[in-house]
Parts: C-alpha cells; sequence; structure tokens
C-alpha cells in the first residue's frame, strides 16, 4: 500500500502540474529566441528585439531551453509545450522521493506525505518558463548524489548551464556534498566528489556566454531595477499562501530535524540537511527561490519520518493505470476548453492589428514588452521583462510613475503610442493625466496616443 499511496500521489501532482502551469511575459520573448535560433542556426549574444538596447550585449543564457520550447510549440503548440512543462515538475517530484538505492524497500507513505505536503508550495513555481527545468535538474542532481551516481553529475550541469542560469543551485549540491564528505572524514566519497565538482564547474563554461555565465548567475539578484520585481523580493517581504506555506516548511522541517537528528549520521540524511540548509538564504532572500529550499528538504523531510521496513506492496496496476486515465482526461478537458488562467490567447488580433498601425516607436512597460516580441514581431519594444539588455534609466521609465522621467525620454526616441496591459491602470492613468487618448482597449491591452497623434488608417 505505501507505493501505492506514493505512485497516485505522483500520478495526481503531476496532472495538477500538466493543468495549471500557465504562460508568463517571458514565454512569449522566449518562443520567438528559440525560432531565430532554430531559422539562424546560432545564439545571438545581442539584443534584436527592442529600439532602446538594439545591438547591446545580451546574456541570452536559456538558449537551449528557448530551442525547445520553440520545437515543442512548433510540433503541438501550447499544449504540447504546457504538457511538457507540467512533465517537467512530475520528474522533479518524483527524483525527490524515489527511492535511494535499487536494493532498498520500496518508498513508504512518509515519501507521498512529504510530497503531497510540498505541492502547495511548488504550485508557485509551475509556469511555462526554463525555471522548470532547474528545478527538474536540482531534482536529479540531489538524487544522484544520494545514490552515489556521481559521475553523471558532470554531463548534468553541462546540459543544464544550457538550459538556465539556475545551474548554480548544481554547484550548490555538489559543494554542499563535498562539505558532507569532509566533516564525516570520508575520503571514499571527498575525493570523487571533488573530481566531479571540477568537472561540473568546467562544463558549465561550454556554453555560448562561456565563462561570463559564472559572473551572470553570481550577480544574479543584485543587478539593477531587480529590487522593484517581485519574484527577487524578500520571501518575507510580501505575504501569500506561498511563503506562508514557504514558513511552514522551514518551521517543520526544523522541527523534523532537531527530533530525528540521529538519521542524520546516514549519508541520506546528511546530505538532506546541507543541501536545505544552503538554500535556505537563497530562498530567504529572493522568493523565486522558494522552490529550490522545498525540493531540497523534501527528501530531508521523507527521510526523516520514514519507518522501519513493511511487507512489499502489491502493484495494484488497475488503479494506478485508471488513476492514469483519469488524469490524462482531466488534463486533456483543461487544454481543451482552454481557460483563461493557461495564459495560451494573451493578445488578440485585433490588439495586434492596433499595436501594428501605432504611429512611430511603441512604448512598452517591463510587463507589457514581451508578448509584442511574439505576437507583433514587426514592432520593436522599449524594453521588456529580459532585463539583461537594458540601461538602467530605461528600465526606471518602463514602469511608468508620476516621479520617473518620462517625458525627456519619450521625446528623445521619438514615442507617441503606448502598448500596456489593460490590468496596469496606475500606468494607463499617467498618460491619461498627460493627455494621452485611449485608441484602443480590450480585457487585456490598451494602446494609447500622444495629443496630436492616432493610429495608422488601415491598409
Amino acid at each position: 500500500m505505501p507505493t501505492l499511496v506514493r505512485r497516485l500521489a505522483l500520478i495526481g501532482a503531476t496532472a495538477l502540474a500538466c493543468a495549471v502551469s500557465s504562460t508568463q511575459g517571458d514565454t512569449w520573448w522566449a518562443l520567438r529566441a528559440g525560432g531565430d535560433i532554430w531559422h539562424h542556426h546560432a545564439v545571438s549574444l545581442t539584443d534584436h528585439y527592442s529600439y532602446t538596447a538594439y545591438g547591446d550585449a545580451w546574456p541570452d543564457h536559456e538558449w537551449l531551453w528557448q530551442l525547445l520550447a520553440w520545437v515543442l510549440h512548433a510540433l503541438g503548440g501550447l499544449p504540447l509545450l504546457t504538457l511538457a512543462t507540467g512533465l517537467l515538475a512530475g520528474l522533479a517530484l518524483m527524483f525527490s522521493t524515489r527511492a535511494v538505492t535499487p536494493g532498498e524497500p520500496e518508498p513508504r507513505v512518509a515519501d507521498a506525505a512529504a510530497l503531497t505536503l510540498a505541492v502547495p508550495v511548488l504550485l508557485g513555481g509551475w509556469a511555462v518558463r526554463p525555471q522548470m527545468a532547474t528545478m527538474c535538474c536540482f531534482a536529479v542532481m540531489l538524487w544522484l548524489l544520494r545514490t552515489r551516481r556521481w559521475w553523471w553529475a558532470p554531463p548534468l550541469m553541462l546540459v543544464w548551464a544550457n538550459l538556465h542560469g539556475g545551474v548554480v543551485f548544481g554547484g550548490i549540491a555538489l559543494g554542499a556534498a563535498c562539505v558532507l564528505a569532509l566533516l564525516h572524514r570520508d575520503g571514499r566519497r571527498l575525493r570523487p566528489l571533488l573530481a566531479v565538482t571540477a568537472l561540473g564547474a568546467l562544463a558549465t563554461l561550454v556554453t555560448p556566454l562561456g565563462p561570463h555565465l559564472w559572473r551572470y548567475v553570481l550577480t544574479s539578484g543584485r543587478r539593477p531595477f531587480e529590487q522593484h520585481i517581485t519574484e527577487w523580493e524578500p520571501a518575507y517581504r510580501h505575504l501569500t499562501i506561498y511563503s506562508v506555506g514557504f514558513g511552514v516548511w522551514v518551521a517543520g522541517t526544523a522541527v523534523l530535524v532537531v527530533v530525528h537528528r540521529r538519521r542524520l549520521r546516514s549519508w541520506e540524511g546528511g546530505l538532506g540537511l546541507v543541501t536545505s540548509l544552503a538554500t535556505l538564504p537563497l530562498a530567504v532572500d529572493a522568493s523565486r527561490n522558494m522552490v529550490m529550499f522545498v525540493l531540497a528538504a523534501v527528501p530531508l523531510v521523507a527521510h526523516l519520518l520514514r519507518n522501519q521496513p513493511s511487507a512489499r506492496a502489491v502493484p495494484a496496476r488497475a488503479i494506478l493505470g485508471l488513476a492514469g486515465a483519469a488524469s490524462a482526461l482531466a488534463v486533456a478537458i483543461v487544454y481543451a476548453a482552454s481557460p483563461t488562467p493557461l495564459g495560451w490567447h494573451p493578445m488578440s488580433r485585433s490588439a495586434a492589428a492596433a499595436i501594428e498601425r501605432c504611429p512611430g516607436r511603441v512604448y512598452t512597460s517591463y510587463d507589457s514588452g514581451a508578448y509584442l516580441i511574439w505576437f507583433t514581431p514587426g514592432v520593436p519594444v522599449f524594453a521588456d521583462n529580459r532585463q539583461d539588455p537594458y540601461p538602467e534609466h530605461i528600465l526606471d521609465v518602463s514602469v511608468l510613475s508620476y516621479g520617473a522621467p518620462w517625458r525627456s525620454t519619450f521625446a528623445s526616441y521619438g514615442i507617441r503610442c503606448a502598448a500596456l496591459l489593460t490590468d496596469g491602470e496606475a500606468q494607463i492613468e499617467v498618460l491619461h493625466q498627460a493627455g494621452w487618448a485611449t485608441a484602443y482597449r480590450d480585457g487585456q491591452w490598451s494602446v494609447l496616443t500622444a495629443p496630436g497623434a492616432s493610429l495608422r488608417s488601415r491598409p
């Protein structure tokens, strides 16, 4: 029965991830970049999507994710891309609770319990974006270290470094394992771990960025403007269901560590502790990293709660097959309905046509620019949430406020039109107060024109 419970929990969690993983702004510029890589057979490290940073350096550290996302989208559209993203979440959960070694007894109910308790927090990170690849790679890395399959770590680091800059968490996991082996005075583990860590570090150099990737990831969270981005703010700054869940996980894990501290003497227990401690400061410092702490803590919690070996459970194939079929049907129904929360249709054709009829250059905010890169590829953007190519003064103006020097910036670039998300009422009001008129508006987009300007006539 314990095995059945765990597998049912994995099926349910994977189906949930497939059904709720939504697109975000960076989904769309990633698709555009992936298409460009496919068609040009090269990774561009300069900006080609804006008029404010055109030709400037863009450290594209997620090119492989972009390429794979574009291919999936080309083959099966957003349903296939979303399904693949949800499956990454399922794989991350599977490797987080998988039995330690092939010879060990089957997992206990503790594995399913830890997995189920993790889902409410992990929900906050499930989206169609490359962070999902990092979550999966991190879980796989921890599993490799728990099962002493260290020599698979360098190839994993090679692929991970080209998928996303979150490869830094792979380095953290390897470093934590080395520290644990040193504390245990276990030379048989320390020597290969040191070699694997060095090879893993070298593998991260095999990317289009080369050694510049290290500089990029090590300064992550410390670049200008990031203090204005919610996911880079400390976990304790905003009270949400995810931050509360994160706090519960931290407190609960600490209690279990104290109560079951004797179990920390094993390699699995010690590894879970050092990796959880290593990721905790990053999770507290930036809310986007809360999911990484939970992924590190899940195997630790499962290990601390695990009971003595029990009798082998009956496979119960019929139950698992029925659960799998029901989950697949549920996901298919969600995809057929294409609900708004999935974000598959963030811009209508009429909105795109209105933006393309804008006179002169178009202002886009930090949040709105990403959508234009995909849906109106012939319209260069003012800014978008890639952030890295843009100078700080452009990013400051990308969030319109009464105090920002937007008038002089608009004048210098000849901006007479703005494409903003309709829910950005505060930014729209800033332009209205300056005499700008709404030329187009629907439930998602507002297109505004400067005094004396209007949208061009349809061809």
